[in-house]
């Protein structure tokens, strides 16, 4: 879902965890409406959080978890790399490449 398009100014995510983890890579300066009901586990969103634009889309995402986390990494929109190199990006540990 990295190079996802929403075509519209809403886009819902429903998520089920058992067991288990869901990472959600989000450009900086779109508007998440993270929510849902864990059970014995996390939720949470981490990076940079830019104001978004007023015709920014609204990504809501709803988390339902059993023993599991979900996080929310906003990143730079043109990043690119692995999931190591995209979490310290958004923990502002090292400039990614872009292109």
């Amino acid at each position: 879902m990295r190079k996802a398009e929403i075509g519209g100014p809403v886009v819902t995510i429903t998520t089920l965890i058992l067991f288990g983890n869901a990472d959600f890579y989000v450009p900086t300066g779109v508007e998440v409406d993270l929510g849902g009901f864990i059970v014995f586990g996390h939720r949470g969103e981490h990076g940079e959080e830019v104001e978004p634009a007023p015709d920014a889309p609204l990504v809501r995402i709803r988390v339902f978890s059993l023993f599991g986390t979900s996080d929310v990494w906003h990143v730079p929109p043109d990043a690119r790399g692995s999931y190591r190199e995209l979490i310290r990006a958004a923990r502002g540990r090292k400039e990614l490449g872009t292109g």
